[in-house]
Formats: structure tokens, sequence, C-alpha cells
């Protein structure tokens, strides 16, 4: 096909852009030639069309479509235009945390610091824990910002130091953006041909489906009224807050949403044309279609309105209107990528108040404020200042990591997110903040399980919070509610001892109490409402403080037979193909519920397209298989033919095959990255590019195929791939035990 390029001005826009199919790089629905849109930086007609013809050039010439011919183009084109159509062709993983790390480095044990990793269900009050934990006031800073859903959406980490204010923070990068945005209004656009109520086609274009991007925040909330006196919070510090929406501003934001749902509007009737069109060409009748030709039907309906001009043209608009928020950061320096969007912001006072006030625009959830938020855009946030615990009079050598909440888990196929087990590896300590109201619930024993298998169980400090809000005619008293959450613990312990073995279960028990802290009013001034509360978050810092980890040696050696570790893989990577064959709507013995096809193509997506998160929701086919592994490599790890010298004691046993464990773990989290996505970008695309007609079988049966040659059970069948892949295992086992005091028998 013929690619051309044309100038636009945006929606209320004066200066014009750039928009062009890159002949090379794929959209969102894997086709060739994604949209790109670029200002140029011009408000003159004629220069735009001077720089329109210079991209048509190029578009017109194959021999100027690799990377390499860059330095040629420049010599013969602007550099907007070079730019435009260059940049898309370089290599972009972007490594948020050494952007940020390159600005304001984390201190480690080098420099006295402990780094305290914050994990916790949703609504568990993590976040409010960390307000205590470094001291910010819950009504007059409201830093970091908290909800009764998801709202850490961005990694928090808070360097607890003498002197300025510091902030470094990273933006999501514009394409991960935009292919959010793009599900936003294919979610409304279907809402509206659905007949759906306004208000909700509303909220699916403000609000993604997994809710960590609440474009609203952003855009201005269609359901504020402003002239609501609950609106408004009495108790709040009003100079703090003078910054809120205005009704003017309000009614700009309105009118603006309102042109965005028009054009949803205009999309729902193209998108009319285009199903009379499909089922004029296969001669269907969409109310009788059945299951499979009812699937194929939605997703070609999808992919046809992907590539509209007006769906784009309605993103392209979106992201313009969010664009103008970054301007409402007057402090601080702004930094931009080749895109023009923005990369990174930092930021430094002495003045508290000004220092919070600053980031609050790019963590808040506050609602009198949306429409001037920047929130859902932010990746990151690092932050460092003399920030002091409740209860305490000195600023603690700590670091406080906070990030997004691993939801409410519920079947045991769950595996936490690779960003949070990867933090595991660098954490002095593992704070786990689980609710008293339902403690130890799936997700909180997965955290357990994970640390425990991995050897990073030592690390680990329990925080139950809402223990004022436990209630029942058999809790009169602190100490019965205590006695409830604790015995919790002690049904956890049991389920680690069945799953994994006694071995790694050896003290848990008494462990576990050891370093449990029972908190409540943690929302309230604690050192008013809750002086056991107070304690406990003094006796919890203490132990933070003298958290560093430093791994324990010891003269005990533990010998392994290495025919017992390819039952060990062959059982695991049969437990992981037996998880998706439940989801595929195969035979299994899992429980796992069979998945939507939307389902499976979205995982496909972002496994074919290399989103920023290669995970759906609880579909984590990465973690998944590495925890599989883990769990029957610690149980292999935990039954070592032999002990030298024979009379170690059951602690230093478990101490050894601990540090073990730590390195394979390590290892295993990049080789089933590295096996499931890196080596498998060709497959997974031609998985996710499958259309039409009984095109979710064939991508299941892709997926399938991906998954049998990524992770083939050894044994099964003699083929290279299982050869391979048993090979490497055995030798990333053998290497961990070696390096950690072990020996492997031939």
């Amino acid at each position: 096909m013929g690619y051309k390029a044309s100038k636009v001005l945006g929606a209320g826009r004066q200066s014009y852009s750039i928009v062009f199919r890159h002949p090379v790089r794929k959209d969102s629905s894997g086709k060739a030639g994604l949209r790109i849109r670029r200002g140029l930086g011009t408000t003159d007609e004629n220069e735009a069309q001077r720089l329109v013809e210079q991209m048509n050039e190029i578009l017109s010439d194959k021999t100027l479509w690799d990377l390499s011919a860059r330095q040629f183009a420049l010599l013969k084109f602007d550099v907007k235009i070079v730019d435009a159509f260059y940049d898309t062709l370089e290599p972009r993983n972007t490594d948020y945390f050494s952007l940020r790390e390159a600005a304001l480095p984390l201190p480690g044990a080098e420099q006295g610091y402990a780094k305290v990793l914050l994990v916790g269900t949703t609504g568990a009050g993590k976040t409010t824990l960390l307000r205590q934990l470094i001291g910010t006031d819950p009504k007059k800073e409201r830093f970091p910002s908290t909800s009764p859903n998801k709202t850490t959406v961005s990694d928090i980490e808070v360097i607890c130091s003498q002197g300025s204010f510091e902030t470094i923070v990273t933006f999501f990068e514009l394409r991960e953006i935009r292919l959010h945005l793009e599900d936003c209004v294919m979610a409304a656009v279907l809402a509206k041909i659905n007949g759906l109520d306004n208000d909700i086609v509303t909220m699916r274009l403000l609000e993604h489906s997994e809710q960590r991007f609440r474009f609203f925040y952003v855009l201005g909330d269609p359901t504020m009224d402003l002239d609501d006196e609950d609106e408004v919070d009495e108790d709040e510090d009003q100079e703090l807050f003078k910054g809120r929406v205005t009704k003017e501003e309000n009614a700009k934001f309105q009118l603006v949403i309102k042109g965005f749902l028009s054009q949803v509007n205009e999309l729902a009737l193209v998108s009319e044309k285009v199903k009379n069109q499909l089922v004029k060409e296969f001669n269907l009748n969409p109310d009788s279609l059945g299951a499979e030709d009812k699937t194929a039907f939605e997703e070609i309906m999808d992919e046809e309105l992907r590539q509209k001009r007006e769906f784009h043209g309605l993103v392209d608009d979106m992201l313009d209107e969010m664009t103008e928020r970054f301007k409402l950061l007057k402090e601080g320096h702004l930094e931009f990528d080749g895109e023009q969007w923005p990369i990174r912001w930092s930021f430094r006072t002495d003045d508290r108040s000004e220092f919070i006030q600053n980031v609050r625009r790019l963590s808040s959830n506050y609602a009198p404020h949306f429409g001037k938020l920047l929130t859902p855009l932010v990746q990151g946030i690092r932050v460092k200042g003399p920030f002091i615990p409740t209860g305490y009079t000195v600023v603690p050598r700590l670091v406080l990591i906070d990030g997004q909440g691993i939801g409410h888990t519920v079947t045991s196929a769950s595996s936490l997110p690779s960003q949070t087990s990867k933090k595991f590896e660098t954490s002095d300590a593992i704070l786990l903040v689980d609710s008293s109201k339902q403690p130890m619930q799936a997700a909180s024993q997965a955290v357990l399980k994970e640390l425990a298998s991995s050897g990073h169980i030592s690390k680990l400090r329990i925080c139950f919070t809402h223990l004022d809000e436990l209630k029942g005619d058999n809790l009169p008293t602190r100490k019965s509610r205590v006695n409830h959450v604790s015995a919790s613990l002690n049904q956890v312990v049991t389920r680690i001892r069945e799953t994994l073995g006694n071995e790694v279960a050896v003290n848990l028990d008494l462990m576990l109490p050891e370093r449990s802290y029972y908190l409540g009013s943690l929302d309230q001034n604690v050192e008013e409402k809750d002086k056991n509360t107070l304690e406990q978050l003094k006796n919890l810092v203490a132990a933070l403080e003298t958290s560093i980890f430093v791994e324990k040696v010891s003269d005990a050696i533990p010998y392994y037979d290495e025919a017992n570790l390819i039952i060990a893989v062959q059982n695991a990577t049969r437990r992981f193909h037996d998880i998706w064959k439940g989801r595929f709507g195969r035979i299994s013995i899992s429980n796992e519920p069979v998945q939507h096809w939307a389902r499976i193509k979205a995982i496909s997506r972002r496994l074919a397209l290399n989103y920023d998160n290669l995970e759906y929701d609880n579909l984590r086919p990465i973690p998944e298989l590495k925890d599989r592994l883990m769990d029957h490599i610690r149980m292999y790890l935990n039954q070592p033919v032999r002990w030298v010298p024979g009379n170690t004691a059951d602690e230093e046993k478990k101490e050894a095959v601990d540090r073990i464990a730590r390195e394979i773990h390590s290892k295993l989290i990049n080789l089933a990255t590295e096996r499931l996505w890196a080596e498998r970008q060709t497959p997974w695309n031609e998985a996710f590019n499958l259309t039409g007609r009984g095109s979710t079988v064939e991508r299941i049966k892709h997926m399938e195929s991906i998954f049998e040659i990524a992770a083939p059970i050894p044994g099964e069948a003699a083929t290279i791939s299982s050869h391979e892949y048993l090979t490497i295992l055995r030798q990333l086992v053998k290497d961990a035990i070696n390096l950690k005091g072990g020996r492997m028998l031939h």
C-alpha cells in the first residue's frame, strides 16, 4: 500500500501536527502502519505543508525506511521530520528506575539505610500506613493519596533524610498512554452501541477497565457538582487546598468532555456502518449468531474501528488535552523525550508545604482537583526529605517503597506481579500490610508463600490494620481482637507446611507472631486516638531501622541428587500448563475459570506489543511459570541426599537452603521472561494478529504452542526444546547450589 502524510489542526489548536502511517511499525491491532502524530511547532500552513511533503518523500522511498538511513535523511530533510519518522524505529524499553536513580539515587546499606518494601491487598491500608511512617498529615497534606479502591498505581519511593525536600518523577511513555486510551475509546463506543446509560459511556471513556488509568483525574470529572456542599471537607487546610478547580474551570472541562462524547457518538454511527457492511459481506444475521461466530464478529468490529480516522482523531484530541495539563507544572524542571512527551520532572525546595503541594499534583486523587492532576500519567515518584514517623523525633535511615496493591486474588494459581517479586531481591525488609477485618486472604497468602519458597521469609514483617474496626460479641477487648487475627497466621503456616514442606515452615509459627504489629485508627491522629497503635508504630520503625539484610554464612553443606531435580521440573511445568488448560477451556484439574476471548486477546496484545506491563489483570504467565518452578524446586532443595556435618541443626539447614533459594528465585524471574516473551516475539505477534472467524480458537492454539516450546514438560516427548529447557534449568540450579555452598552429585 502507499503511505501518505497529512497536516492537521487538533480540536481548539492553532499549531499544526503531521499525521502518517509508519510503514515499518505495527499498530495496536498488530497490523503494519502504526499511526504517528507529531507536532510541527508551527502555525504557518505553508511551512506545515513543506514539512508534510518532506515526510511523503521518505514514505515513498523504501531505502529510507531503515534506522541506518537516519544520518543520510538528516542531510536532506528537516530534523522535525527525521525525528518523527526514525524515533519510533529506535529500540525502546524505558528503564524508569534508572531514570530516577540517575537524578536522585536511593541510599543503601553502605550508607546505613534499610530498604523497606510495602506490599498488600488493595484497600488494606498500605498507603495509609506509609503516611504514618513518614509523618504526613492525613487532612492537611494528604500525601500519598488513599481511597477505598485502587489508589497507588505508580511506584512511590520515600527517602527519609535530613536536608531539603527533593523529588524526581517519571512518566509513562506516550505509547503506553495511547494504547490505554485506545482501549478506553473502544470501550466507550461499545457501551454506546449496546445502548448503555450515558454515564456509563462517559466513565468507560475516562477510566480504563483495569482501573490503573483514571483519565478523569486529568481531564475533569463530569459528575462533579461544585455547588454540592458535600464536596467540601470542612477539616481540610483551606490555604493548602486553595488550588481546587473553580466553577469556571470545571465548566471548561465539562465542555471539552462533552465534545469527546460527541465524537464517541459519531464513532458509534461509523460502527453501525461497519456492522452493516460485515453483515452484508458475510451474509450474517447478528441476532442469531452462534458463540463462535459472535466472537469472530466482535473481534472484526474491534479491528475495523481501530483503523478508522475518527477513532484516532478522538485519541489524539484526548492526548492533546492531557498534554496541556503539564503546563500547570510551574515549578521545577520538566524533561521531554524525542516525541516531545514529558519523561521526567524534578523539583527541590526547603519549604515542606510548597513541596507537598507540587508533588500532590502528580500523585493525588483529591476530587476537587480533578481536571488539574497528572496522577494517571505518572509511572514513579521518588521523594527525599526530613520525613519523621509518627511518635518519632528524629529522621530514621529508611527508604520506604510503596507500589500498586496486589489485588484480591481468588485462585490457587494466583501469582504476584513480576514487578513486585523482583523487588524482593533488593529489599532489606518486606512489610506485608493486611486488614484485621479479613486477615490472610488469598493474596496475602500468596505473598507469604512466595517469600517462604524464595528464601526471603526472614525479611518479613506484618502489619494488621483496621484493628479498631474489627467488631464482634466475642471480641470485647484489644487482646481478644489481636488473638483472633493472630489465629489466621497459624492457618497460613499450616498451608505453607503442606505445600512447601515442614523444612520451610521451621520456626515460622514462632517467628510470625513476633514480627506482627496490630494497628488501628491509622487514618487519624494516632497520638491522640490510639496509644497502643502509637507504641506499635514506634516498635515497627525501630525494627525496620535495624533490618539491613546480611546473608548468613555457615559451614553446613547440603548434597543433592540431580535426578530428583528432573522430577521437580517436570511436576512444576505440568502444573503451569494445567493452569492455562483451564483458562483455554481444556480438560484441567486446576479449577481455573475459562477466560473470555477479549481477555485472552488482551494478554496476547501485551506480550506482542511490548507493553510496560506484560500482564493483564490476574493473567500473568511469566510469574506463574516462575512460581510453579520455584515451589517445586524449593521442595527439592528441602530434601538433600545428605548434610555435612550430619548433626546440622534444623534452623541452620533452613538458612543454608534459603541462601540457595534466593539465588534461584532471582534467576528464574529472568529465565521465565526470556523463554515466554523475549525469545517468542514473532509467535506472540502471530497469535495476536489472527483475525476473523475462528481466530480465538487459533489464538489459543498459538499460545499453547508458545507455552509448549518455551516450557515443554520433560519426559513427555524427547524434543530439542525439552532437552534445552531441562538443560538450562539444571545448570541454573546447579550453579546456584555451588555458588551458595551446596554440592550437586552426578
